[in-house]
């Protein structure tokens, strides 16, 4: 299931600081892909250790979802859901409280698109509750599987007692604005709320710690409210920008003619995709354009094509000494800086820390290793697919034409309506509700999906326009979460044995020795029957109730919301009895 985790470092050991838990996280990306969604709640839980083999168990990803829920919200950009490979299981749609689908207005003869790939998160040390801190990890990479090049920076700085500073408030004001922004745009209450308490100890905050050889920060939103892109950040930039190493994977002629001729005479280098460079870049940049080796982009030469995406600015101030790197999200574009919703970190070098020609030569060397190599002839251009372009506004259009959902009892199935607020699009646009293929209908206003399981509700949708597919997330009403919840938990906890390993894992305190001594008794069992199997993991589980009754009574507790989600059919014989005389145990050690 969890078979696209996140296993670098920038996953694992960024986003949660050892001895510390998760309060609430927002995370902003453009586009996602749904098995690495589903590795979000083992990233900011306590199973990130866990080995691969070890996460495909069902009920470890049932466990992980329910540690983290309410800990997490994740915005991307409408229409950029990627469909997943696998939908043999229904369980995506218990994240779908979590998931913040934004849709722009157009902009000019396009559409605008949410762009930023910012981690914004509170935690809390697990062994005292009175010290917190913020996390911000500001990147140029998407929640989505991917091989590219990218680049990554996390800050952290201390909660305090008190209101911060004013100085010092006003200098986090764009993060703060950046929040502010994104819970307008969220219907769910209780991430609003999440999104509050991040700006109340944003507020109470005096500074994010950065290492050497950088010494302060500055953040920069861009396509929100009162933060134009261009007048914000891009011009500022050119007002400055001496010496300057651009790395982009897409550039427009228009945008690094405005670097260059701020200040001619500097040296300029380009680092970009090979695609992005036209004839006119190459005698732009008088230091030279350069490209990921062609042997790394080429499939053919190897199993995997790697290219740059990071977004990287490097500008020595030409008015005084100090050096600059930007980075996040914004390609060196005019969509970048001038349409899209983005957000670029700036960090500012100690004194004669770093210099231009550093800097490059950090990236750009004689070094065997270095994948850099310089372009000196424009590569065959591949013609720009005007029709996806037209399909991908097309689906833009449906999406914004779409305004909600609405869900009905069927009898003993249910119905789902979709209403459309105006016009839909030019071309015919097909639609399912994910688990579903086979009720695919064209979109119009008062569609009707009816005769679905409870399991399938979902406001997850696959949608078609032509030979491109997306899934979209439509807003729905009348929605029986709780028993639609209920309903996919009993069809994978659907045996005694899985209600039996659902809960041992729930109480362990190990889960990574709890897995692997789970998978070597399934081994040794293989041969034996399912009572024997049963019987054996039944004694183990009741010793581990034992243990945590005394050790954390909480999980005890927790048990009986388990016991209110599973089937009665999978429940073991006596074990109401058995559970009713631990929670006397659990009552009467509270008193003592």
């Amino acid at each position: 299931m969890a078979d696209a985790l996140f296993n670098e470092v920038m996953y694992n050991e960024i986003l949660v600081s050892d001895g510390f838990v998760v309060d609430f996280a927002v995370c902003t990306t453009y586009s996602l892909d749904m098995p690495t969604l589903l590795s979000v709640p083992f990233m900011l839980g306590t199973m990130s250790e866990l080995s691969n083999e070890a996460l495909q168990a069902p009920h470890c990803v049932l466990e992980a979802i329910n540690q983290s829920s309410g800990k997490f919200a994740i915005y991307c950009n409408a229409g950029n859901i990627i469909v997943p490979q696998n939908l043999k299981t229904n369980i995506y749609s218990l994240l779908e409280k979590s998931i913040v689908q934004v849709s722009l207005d157009a902009h000019g003869k396009g559409f605008a698109n949410f762009h930023p790939k910012v981690w914004i998160i509170k935690e809390t040390k697990s062994d005292n509750p009175n010290i917190s801190q913020l996390k911000l990890v500001v990147m140029s990479r998407n929640l989505s599987s991917s091989e590219d090049i990218d680049v990554v920076c996390e800050l952290t700085g201390v909660i305090g007692n008190k209101e911060a500073k004013k100085v010092r408030q006003k200098k986090h004001e764009p993060l703060a604005d950046f929040l502010l922004w994104l819970e307008s745009h969220t219907p769910q209450k209780n991430i609003r709320k999440g999104i509050e308490d991040l700006c109340f100890s944003l507020s109470k905050m005096e500074k994010f710690i950065v290492d050497y050889p950088f010494e302060d920060y500055d953040f920069f939103p861009m396509g929100i409210d009162g933060y134009d892109g261009k007048e914000t950040c891009f011009e500022k930039m050119l007002d400055y920008a001496a010496e300057t190493i651009i790395i982009s994977p897409f550039v427009d002629e228009g945008t690094l003619e405005a670097f260059v001729f701020s200040r001619p005479s500097s040296k300029k280098t380009l680092v970009t995709r090979h695609a992005s460079i036209t004839e006119r870049m190459l005698g732009m940049l008088n230091d030279g354009v350069y490209a990921v080796k062609e042997v790394m982009t080429d499939k053919v030469e190897k199993d995997v094509s790697v290219d740059i995406h990071e977004k990287v600015y490097f500008i020595r101030n030409g008015k005084n000494l100090q050096n600059y790197l930007y980075l996040g999200s914004t390609n060196a574009t005019n969509n970048g800086f001038g349409r899209n919703v983005e957000f670029l970190l700036r960090l500012q070098f100690k004194p004669y820390c770093m210099s231009y020609d550093k800097f490059r030569k950090e990236l750009i060397n004689d070094n065997k290793d270095c994948i850099f190599e310089k372009v000196i002839d424009v590569p065959q251009q591949e013609d720009v697919d005007n029709e996806a372009i037209k399909n991908e506004q097309e689906l833009h259009k449906a999406i914004r034409a779409i305004h909600y959902a609405k869900v009905e009892s069927d009898g003993e199935n249910y119905r789902i309506s979709i209403f459309c607020k105006k016009h839909i699009a030019n071309v015919p646009v097909l639609i399912h509700p994910l688990y579903s293929p086979l009720l695919q209908q064209e979109l119009c206003n008062g569609i009707t999906f009816a005769g679905m399981a409870l399991s399938a509700l979902t406001e997850f949708y696959i949608i078609e326009v032509c030979d491109m597919r997306r899934v979209i997330k439509i807003e729905t009403h009348n929605m029986p979460t709780e028993e639609r919840n209920k309903a996919i938990f009993q069809s994978i906890i659907n045996t005694k044995s899985k209600f039996i390993n659902y809960l041992a894992f729930m109480l362990t305190d190990s889960p990574e020795e709890f897995m692997a001594e789970n998978q070597q008794m399934e081994h040794e069992l293989q041969q034996s029957g399912i009572e024997g199997k049963e019987l054996e993991i039944t004694t183990s589980l009741y010793e581990d109730m034992l243990k945590a009754a005394y050790r954390t009574p909480n999980k005890i507790e927790a048990i009986q919301k388990v016991i209110e989600k599973a089937n009665r059919s999978v429940i073991p014989d006596n074990f109401d009895r058995i559970y009713k005389h631990f929670q006397t145990a659990i009552k009467n050690i509270k008193r003592l």
